[in-house]
């Protein structure tokens, strides 16, 4: 047999086996299959709720959230400064680095809710004492990761400490040398730190940075 016949043979065969087995387990290559449709619709569910909610016109859809950080927020250089730069609040609380701990992040929004529908913390007046303990689990989720958010935009490497505040320059200059984590210095960043957090002392000066 000519070796072009015996190769056209040989396909044909293997064709033939295919098919034989996909007759006989039908039903496990439908599973397979819609299993995989199954699959990328979760996944672009998911991704599609991930872009949805990662805007600070979601965020203060909460009204609670509207009149109380979102306001400081406003004044702070995050929102506008002299170099056009915006910076949302997904941009600093949502991780970035990592699908796994931005999908714990949503998930855990859930307190949230729970918060809001059952523990009626549902007014301006009703979050002010929750306040504390919330900027308290804020610095504690930043020392965790070293300010990694921070640093998506902040990098030691990069400053250019000649045109920072004297001040500004040596802390830097002693906070790069041991990968300082931001939040241990820059307490109180784009949103007011509530009494009691911080000594008066620390607060003083404290809300945002130039």
């Amino acid at each position: 047999m000519p070796e072009n016949n015996r190769r056209d043979a040989l396909f044909c065969n293997r064709i033939k086996h295919w098919f034989a087995l996909l007759r006989e387990h039908w039903r496990i290559a439908v599973a397979m299959v819609g299993c995989m449709f199954v699959g990328v619709g979760a996944f672009a569910t998911w991704q599609t709720i991930i872009e949805s909610t990662n805007h600070t016109e979601f965020c203060i859809t909460c009204h609670v959230m509207r009149d109380t950080v979102y306001q400081d927020y406003l004044k702070s250089s995050h929102y506008k400064n002299k170099f056009g730069v915006h910076v949302g609040c997904p941009d600093c609380h949502v991780p970035i680095y990592s699908w796994i701990d931005e999908a714990l992040e949503k998930v855990g929004t859930v307190g949230e809710l729970y918060a809001f529908f059952v523990r009626g913390i549902t007014t301006a007046e009703a979050f002010e004492p929750e306040k504390p303990k919330l900027v308290k689990h804020t610095w504690e989720k930043f020392a965790r990761t070293n300010a990694r958010e921070c640093r998506h935009c902040h990098d030691y490497n990069n400053m250019i400490s000649e045109e920072q505040k004297p001040s500004a320059r040596v802390s830097h200059a002693d906070a790069s040398k041991v990968n300082r984590n931001c939040v241990e210095c820059h307490k109180g960043i784009t949103h007011r730190l509530p009494a009691g957090v911080l000594p008066a002392a620390a607060t003083t000066d404290s809300f945002d940075v130039e």
